[in-house]
């Protein structure tokens, strides 16, 4: 079996000059590392991380930042399955979140998904949390309504979830589900009506599901694909251009 081919983070037209192959023109060592250089390519200076990416590139990392959503976010709670953080990480930067926190099975699980995640986790912010529960109360502190996935009688069907503030969906461990105290800690509980045979959905894709709908019904009560701050624009454009530009070289190295 041939290997994965890496998630390709440059685009334009390949580059054939062998003296570039090493990476964009410009981007050396002392620049990887944050340091300055004398033509002022600081951690800082915008100017010169878009001078290393094609107007193609620039145009899309403008339009992820006009579309990330500050206000809808998701809480893995101590998942077993690598793969599985993987699969969520994925969906929920493809769908536009900002950010999303991972409650840890295990110490050593540290940073495991990011072997599977094809790079979508170095475009969100990533928290490691040790308890469920305090997560919940964390985000309820900033103003979200956290429901944690869980089939109960009070559960209420994902669509019925409201959306007029901040919401965190919460899914926890894939045989246990969330632990009691960290229910208590949230807003509610939802669930995914099935018209099958089987009670519920893969833990990654019942995600999929539910953070597709709640973003879609939550840009449409904002009437706007994106609700980041304009600093927070601003710091999040900075970000990318940066990671853009060091990926590429990674890529091509």
């Amino acid at each position: 079996m041939s290997p994965r081919r890496p998630v390709r983070a440059w685009v334009g037209k390949p580059h054939t000059d062998p003296a570039e192959l090493a990476g964009p023109r410009g981007l050396t060592e002392d620049v990887l590392r944050g340091d300055e250089d004398e033509r002022g390519g600081a951690e800082g200076d915008d100017a010169f991380w878009e001078s290393l990416l094609t107007p193609q590139r620039l145009a899309r990392i403008d339009a992820v930042v006009s579309a990330r959503l500050g206000s809808v976010t998701v809480v893995l709670d101590r998942l077993l399955d690598a793969h599985n953080v993987a699969a969520v990480l994925r969906t929920a930067e493809g769908l536009g979140l900002a950010r999303a926190h991972i409650v840890l099975h295990d110490a050593r699980d540290a940073g495991a998904h990011r072997r599977v995640t094809q790079d979508a986790d170095k475009w969100l912010d990533v928290g490691t949390e040790e308890d469920g529960a305090f997560v919940a109360k964390k985000l309820a502190s900033e103003g979200f309504a956290v429901y944690a996935g869980h089939l109960d009688a009070q559960a209420r069907p994902y669509t019925e979830l409201p959306v007029d503030r901040p919401v965190a969906l919460l899914f926890g461990n894939e045989h246990e589900g969330p632990s009691p105290e960290t229910i208590a800690a949230c807003a509610g509980t939802f669930r995914i009506p099935m018209a099958g045979f089987t009670q519920s959905f893969n833990v990654s894709v019942a995600a999929g599901i539910a953070l597709s709908q709640i973003c879609s019904t939550r840009r449409a009560f904002l009437r706007s694909a994106g609700d980041l701050s304009t600093e927070e624009r601003r710091e999040l454009r900075s970000r990318f251009l940066r990671l853009a530009a060091k990926l590429a070289r990674r890529v091509k190295r």
